[in-house]
């Protein structure tokens, strides 16, 4: 019985050896799949580009368009009273205005005196009243004259012409009052 016993438990042990074999076996093909095989947690990450334009448009407008000054004496003051002119944000966002006109006139007899310095000779400046900050106009945009004007909303305003000594009796002279917007 011994005998019998002993070949039991040998092919009790063999099979037990086997088995751990094979367990073995399949515990390491399981840890190389892990190592090649990406892992999936339960959270992900995913994007959404948007692409857009801030839409806000400056629409400056001025009324009148046209005013004549008719006969002017050199040397004093020509002046619109009562805020003849309105300036008009039509837009959608809040502007600032700056205002510029020709270096001369249209017809090339005068230039513009662009400071409070009188004009000399053939000369002419114009100031600008009733907006934020009055002054005299220059040929180029450099002065804001108005600021955060908000859309929908309207300024009067007064322009003032003054004219240096004049070399001959010239005709009549034509220039243009050009006024600009900008994001306040």
């Amino acid at each position: 019985m011994k005998k019998k016993k002993g070949a039991q438990q040998n092919k009790v042990f063999f099979k037990v050896k086997r088995n751990e074999k094979i367990g073995f076996s399949i515990l390491v093909s399981f840890i190389i799949l892990a190592a090649t095989t990406p892992i999936v947690l339960g959270a992900t990450v995913d994007n959404v580009i948007i692409t857009f334009d801030p839409d806000g448009d400056i629409d400056i407008d001025v009324n009148l368009s046209y005013y004549n000054f008719s006969s002017v004496v050199a040397g004093i003051w020509s002046n619109t009273t009562g805020g003849t002119f309105t300036l008009y944000n039509n837009g959608t966002i809040p502007m600032d205005t700056e205002i510029r006109t020709n270096a001369s006139t249209d017809e090339g007899d005068m230039d513009l005196n662009e400071s409070d310095v009188p004009p000399d000779m053939d000369e002419y400046a114009i100031y600008i009243e009733g907006l934020d900050f009055e002054n005299y106009v220059n040929s180029s945009y450099t002065i804001e004259f108005d600021q955060g004007l908000d859309p929908s909303d309207s300024k009067t305003f007064d322009i003032c012409l003054l004219l240096g000594n004049i070399s001959t009796n010239h005709s009549w002279q034509t220039t243009t009052i050009y006024f600009r917007g900008s994001i306040s």
